[in-house]
């Protein structure tokens, strides 16, 4: 092998070093303080038949306004509280959930061809709050829709379905790894939840036929505390194309990937930190624009985000494209 082919192995390999001793040297192993079942039936989140998802009586359902990209997946949200416990907001970020607390996110396709275009749950993810930790566990349903196996090592699941336009796409739909799963939900030495953010809670619901704000709802349900301050400063939805562009695209860029790129979250050693309220100046955006629509135009080992797809996102990519272009006019 020629000198200047083994130098260049060497320059190739040395910084994915680096990125592991320093993965490993600054994020040293969760202890889990819950043994998760092996059935997700167990924990009796819903009744009826298990692929109606008709949640359990005590279930608080959710939506954000602005959701993670995950293949095209359609995804239902739920918290079970303690009885008589209630959510603490403090912010805009994440409330303060009480001991006990289990939050379920369920991922399915509504219309499958392999299933006679009917619904096709893939998995169910599972958050419970024990000893004030978090512990994260995946489920995968079979294929008669009526139980779901915990798994640790992910899975690949091929995917044949319509999309809201009437459009056919084939995905290989990765269920993620505990390791994945702890990876996207680390911050520190601790895994949070990602989602339900105050400012990802305050858009508007409908319920009973009348427009609601969703954090009003959820408090005049007596299940969260909240500071009405809180209802000032909410995420745009990213897909409104009523909002600006700059909102849209923070946004998108919030929860699709600033749970890894923030001074917490594993990949801070990348040095952009892309949540929702940091400062323009601060977020590193401006110097690694090009970067960024580079990582997310393109699949395999250089696709960003890193974990939970395996397609591209392009209406997300032409939002942050769109967006990227106007940063020289509007650098603020």
């Amino acid at each position: 092998m020629k000198k200047s082919t083994i130098i260049l192995v060497i320059l190739l390999i040395i910084p994915s070093v680096i990125v592991l001793f320093y993965n490993n040297a600054r994020h040293p192993q969760i202890v889990e303080t819950v043994t998760f079942h092996q059935k997700l039936t167990h924990y009796k989140l819903f009744k009826g038949p298990l692929a109606d998802l008709n949640p359990t009586d005590n279930a608080i359902t959710y939506e954000l306004s602005s959701e993670l990209f995950t293949d095209y997946a359609q995804k239902q949200r739920f918290i079970v509280l303690p009885d008589g416990e209630k959510i603490q907001s403090t912010g805009q970020g994440l409330p303060v959930f009480p001991e006990g607390t289990l939050i379920a996110k369920t991922f399915f396709y509504q219309h499958s061809i392999k299933h006679h275009n009917s619904k096709y749950i893939v998995e169910t993810r599972l958050l419970i709050k024990k000893d004030s930790q978090w512990n994260a566990a995946t489920y995968q349903w079979n294929e008669t829709q009526d139980e779901a196996l915990l798994i640790l090592k992910g899975e690949k699941v091929p995917i044949l379905f319509k999309d809201h336009e009437g459009n056919i796409k084939e995905i290989n739909y990765q269920i993620p790894s505990k390791e994945a799963c702890i990876t996207c939900h680390r911050q520190n030495d601790q895994l949070v939840p990602i989602g339900p953010k105050v400012q990802n809670l305050g858009r508007m619901v409908n319920l009973q036929n009348r427009e609601t704000n969703e954090l009003k709802f959820l408090q005049h349900e007596g299940v969260l505390a909240l500071n009405n301050k809180n209802l000032s400063s909410s995420l745009v939805a990213y897909n409104d194309t009523a909002a600006p562009i700059d909102k849209r695209a923070r946004a998108y860029l919030d929860i699709n990937c600033a749970h890894c790129h923030n001074p917490s979250g594993t990949a801070n050693f990348t040095l952009i930190d892309l949540r929702y309220e940091t400062p323009f100046k601060q977020t590193g955006i401006k110097i690694k624009q090009g970067k960024i629509g580079m990582r997310m135009a393109v699949l395999g080992e250089m696709h960003m985000p890193k974990l939970g797809t395996t397609v591209i996102d392009k209406e997300g990519l032409k939002l942050v494209l769109d967006y990227i272009k106007t940063l020289d006019q509007h650098n603020k």
